[in-house]
């Protein structure tokens, strides 16, 4: 997951393990949802 946060948001790891754990959960939850979302748009692309 760190991987994804830097390819898509360059996020370093180092600067992800310095914010404080509340902060790293959101983004942890908000990439999921983003890879999500597009695992759902391309499933649709798919049927069409």
């Amino acid at each position: 997951m760190l991987h994804s946060i830097w390819v898509r948001h360059h996020l370093r790891p180092g600067e992800f393990w310095r914010l404080p754990r509340g902060e790293q959960l959101f983004l942890m939850a908000s990439l999921e949802l983003e890879m999500e979302a597009e695992i759902k748009a391309r499933r649709e692309g798919e049927r069409v």
